[in-house]
């Protein structure tokens, strides 16, 4: 793998990071309207018809309802985004954004440990850099064990299921269409979360109306956008160094937290994102002292 294509993948996941940072500001403001199932169902819907016109300039498929053999793979991924999801939005009710970056961010610890159990190896790099972006994460949230609320441990659990999707993403990637597999992926999530609304939930157009803004950002960019970008990314990216690259979205959350809500970093904080941001660069140790030759 070249130089410029590991940096490439980089790239792209770290723009994913941008605007998944920026997703639990929207997150947050869209449930002052709505509930969290709804929001959910309401993201999905907006992604699934977000991303067919992308997909038909991309690659114009002749055929969108044809079953193919990866689809079942990208049904298993829809369960586990749409189940991630809805965790994650309702812990968004009993905590704040800041603390939903950071235990979000600790799918970092996650995927190389569910790697593991699951026969991938990851190399010494990446672990330092792991080890690096969980003590950032840490200093930028900065919550004591004491502290832990219903809401904290919610989110917690839907990081373990965005470390199952990152890795289980990674071993589909280059077996079926990036936008196909979105696609498939949002349907899925939204009949789900559409049927979870039904019995727990009631519809509301005014309210939906309100919540117009954040169910847009989170539907078109968050959703078509970011969730494609992982998926190209991760065709030459491996899942635990995906993960460390992601959590940067634990910084972005603090800077959208900081420009939108005006929630201020304090110094301590900001050490956490140099944190944060030394993690990844060392998790590139390897890919910076190859030879020229090995880069071409």
């Amino acid at each position: 793998m070249s130089f410029r294509t590991e940096i490439r993948a980089d790239l792209l996941l770290l723009v994913t990071a941008l605007i998944w940072g920026f997703a639990f500001v929207f997150q947050s403001m869209g449930m002052d309207h709505v509930g969290p199932v709804t929001f959910v169902f309401g993201r999905f819907v907006v992604a699934a018809i977000a991303i067919l016109p992308i997909w038909y300039l991309m690659e114009k498929p002749k055929k969108i309802f044809h079953y193919q053999l990866a689809d079942k793979k990208a049904l298993q991924l829809g369960v586990i985004m749409v189940l991630g999801m809805l965790v994650q939005q309702q812990g968004l009710l009993y905590t704040t954004v800041g603390r939903a970056g950071f235990l979000t961010g600790v799918y970092v610890v996650f995927v190389p440990l569910l790697g593991l159990l699951m026969g991938t190896k990851t190399e010494w790099p990446t672990w330092l850099g792991v080890i690096l972006a969980v003590f950032g994460l840490y200093f930028l949230s900065q919550i004591e064990a004491d502290q832990f609320v219903i809401g904290d441990i919610l989110i917690l659990i839907s990081s373990v299921a965005w470390a199952l999707h990152v890795i289980y993403t990674g071993k589909v990637a280059n077996q079926i269409s990036v936008y196909r597999l979105m696609f498939l992926q949002f349907v899925f999530a939204a009949m789900i979360s559409g049927v979870v609304m039904l019995l727990t939930e009631v519809w509301d157009w005014n309210a939906v109306r309100d919540a117009a803004t954040s169910l847009i950002f989170v539907g078109v960019l968050s959703s078509s956008i970011g969730f494609s970008l992982q998926v190209i990314g991760m065709r030459t990216a491996p899942a635990s160094h995906t993960a460390l690259i992601l959590s940067f979205e634990a910084v972005f959350a603090a800077i959208g937290g900081w420009w939108l809500l005006n929630e201020y970093l304090t110094p301590i904080e900001l050490v956490g994102c140099g944190l944060i941001l030394m993690g990844g660069l060392v998790s590139q140790f390897k890919v910076f002292l190859k030879s020229p030759k090995n880069t071409m």
